[in-house]
């Protein structure tokens, strides 16, 4: 059984910019690893210490110990599962739900090696690495805040859409369907909010998120709220930008049409401590195996979604991740 273990570098910071736990019972701060859906296979995991600055682990620092699982979604599989999905909203049941997908592909890449790399090429992403006994190795660099909180100033993004760039630009300009994907991820969002008390709610204008060679939506909150952070990230997880509208039956349609377990992806991780918390939806992520690795990844679809640009969206978010293993 290894030991947890923790490294991150936060999101604006340098690639040189890491930090790491120090694990401690009566630590003041705690880094949380938490699934898509709690259970007892995978369970939120909390690992409490002092947050210290280090540095990135050499390759061979960590022991690989997940058996390889070669299965992934096939084409098939992904486009028939849109295709339900596009079924349920045309009666009106659904008005969104992601439908994700996995690949296993066999590869050398060290994880240590990968989160260095990460850290480099994705410098406005919250970049991770853990290794615990409960979930074994993942790394991951997503762009997608779920919510901070400093003296109870809170911010959090509103991220959805997806268009590959060439050349530092958008292939063509946004389409109402992308636009009412991302904004149904913000209605939820502000509803949450308002719910919590928000006060002072500045809500900023749609503007471009660019992550490597993909471009997104994002609109960014920020107010102020009394309360526990923790609470507020549950209520928050899952937004529709992972789940869908309505919640609870979009969850149910994943459950019975996604063929895989997304585990920890688009789960939520991140680091509490006394002067501040944040937390990230864990996108853009890979699960370390005997061998190999597991990549995941998923689209929004809505009315007009068609499945084989849904298809090739999940391709180019897995070509991100393929990019920076090292």
């Amino acid at each position: 059984m290894s030991e947890p273990r923790v490294w991150w570098r936060p999101p604006g910071s340098g690639s040189g910019e890491i930090y790491t736990m120090e694990m401690s019972d009566s630590g003041t701060s705690c880094f949380r690893f938490t699934p898509f859906k709690s259970s007892d296979i995978y369970p939120s995991i909390e690992m409490r210490g002092h947050v210290v600055i280090g540095k990135t682990p050499k390759p061979g620092t960590l022991e690989v110990v997940t058996p390889y699982d070669k299965s992934s979604t096939i084409k098939s599989e992904h486009l028939a599962a849109v295709n339900a999905a596009l079924r349920e909203i045309s009666t009106h049941r659904l008005e969104k739900v992601v439908v994700a997908r996995v690949l296993a592909i066999e590869t050398s890449a060290s994880p240590e090696a990968t989160f260095e790399l990460k850290c480099k090429e994705h410098p406005d992403a919250f970049v991770y690495l853990i290794d615990h006994p409960s979930c074994g190795i993942w790394c991951g660099a997503t762009p997608e805040l779920l919510v901070a909180s400093s003296d109870n100033r809170i911010e959090t993004v509103s991220l959805a859409g997806t268009r590959v760039a060439i050349n530092g630009n958008k292939t063509n300009a946004w389409t109402d369907k992308e636009r009412d994907e991302q904004n149904q991820v913000t209605e939820f969002i502000k509803s949450v909010l308002e719910s919590h008390g928000a006060k002072e709610m500045s809500i900023e204008p749609r503007s471009d998120r660019k992550y490597g060679d993909l471009v997104h939506l994002e609109t960014r909150f920020r107010c102020s709220i009394k309360g526990d952070i923790l609470e507020l990230a549950a209520d928050l997880h899952p937004t529709p930008a992972v789940g869908g509208r309505p919640l609870k039956l979009a969850c149910e349609f994943i459950r019975a049409n996604e063929r895989l377990d997304r585990a920890y992806y688009s789960g939520y991780l991140g680091v509490e401590t006394a002067s501040g918390s944040a937390y990230y939806v864990n996108l853009r992520a890979a699960q370390w195996m005997i061998g190999g690795v597991r990549l995941f990844a998923g689209g929004g679809i809505v009315e007009g979604s068609i499945p084989e640009d849904e298809w090739m969206e999940t391709e180019a978010k897995i070509e991100a991740i393929k990019t920076t293993l090292a």
